[in-house]
């Protein structure tokens, strides 16, 4: 839905957030959330902290009015980055005129609370590139780029310096860890770059960016060994059997699919997905998304040991 206001820097006729750039963006549940950001009417260059939402089937603007708690509003910020999970929109990262940011801070979309959990990652960073990945067993938020430094109290904020470090966080933990490439190569510093995933390769899609200069190139980054497979396995039970096999067992986890299923018994404590020597296959029947059935093949060449399935 246009607004004729925007072009001109007026206030919107259709409640839609006041003109600004560097807004923290992302979809959750049919609405498109906006958060933050630099600008106001008139080409100001106020730092908002407030949080919008426009619904995509009926086109219509809300804002979401805070409710005052213990925890304060957080001062207004842009080059942060959001995303929403569990009826909870998380902020990490920005700055503005006097703070740069480096923790998450967290809107509950339910009670419009704010809260500030002490989630940090390094120093703080903005104009990063951001991406939320599903991955099992806990999803997976991944960031590059951006620029990133501490200023010390009462120093005068400038310009940050061009990082090209990534880090993810866990959403289960809510810890951040950084991203060890496997090889030396890497993209040079900068802001402002596209980001995507490739679930088919499990790889970070990195394209163009800034620095003192627009960039074209393209870069990959493999963080299969972070996202982990498609599934997991949680339960087995029964989680012990006879010798000779033949016991019918159920298997929980998540992310199953219904096509050929293979469960694989490996001797020892390392699973695999490829028969061998110490492991045998038996067919796997879909029963949901989160269990299969299987009947145990015949471990009496290997004595009573444990088995990974």
């Amino acid at each position: 839905m246009g607004d004729k206001a925007s072009h001109n820097n007026d206030e919107s006729h259709i409640g839609a957030p006041t003109p600004r750039a560097n807004a923290g963006c992302c979809y959750y549940n049919g609405k498109f959330y906006v958060y933050g950001g630099h600008g106001g009417l008139n080409y100001a260059r106020v730092a908002f902290n407030d949080v919008y939402s426009f619904d995509i089937e009926t086109e219509v603007w809300s804002k979401h009015e805070p409710v005052l708690t213990q925890s304060p509003i957080p001062p207004g910020r842009g080059g942060h980055s959001i995303f929403a999970f569990d009826d909870k929109l998380y902020c990490y990262g920005g700055w503005n005129s006097e703070s740069q940011f480096n923790n998450i801070v967290i809107f509950d979309l339910n009670t419009s609370e704010w809260s500030d959990p002490d989630i940090y990652n390094d120093v703080p960073r903005w104009n990063h590139s951001a991406i939320m990945v599903e991955a099992i067993p806990s999803w997976k938020y991944f960031i590059f780029g951006g620029e990133s430094t501490m200023f010390n109290e009462g120093q005068t904020r400038t310009f940050g310096q061009y990082v090209n470090t990534a880090y993810f966080l866990d959403i289960a933990t809510m810890r951040w860890s950084p991203v060890f490439p496997e090889n030396s190569d890497a993209p040079s510093p900068r802001e402002y770059a596209a980001i995507a995933y490739d679930t088919n390769s499990s790889r970070l899609l990195i394209f163009g960016g800034w620095n003192n200069g627009w960039m074209s190139d393209f870069w990959t980054l493999n963080v299969s060994k972070i996202v982990g497979p498609s599934y997991a396995i949680t339960e087995i039970s029964p989680p012990l059997g006879q010798l000779s096999g033949g016991v019918p067992v159920v298997i929980k986890g998540c992310g199953f699919k219904d096509q050929n299923i293979k469960i694989y018994f490996t001797c020892g404590k390392t699973p695999t997905d490829v028969a061998g020597k110490n492991t045998f296959d038996v067919p796997g029947v879909f029963v949901s998304e989160t269990e299969v059935t299987a009947i145990t093949p015949n471990y009496e060449a290997f004595g009573p040991k444990d088995a990974v399935v």
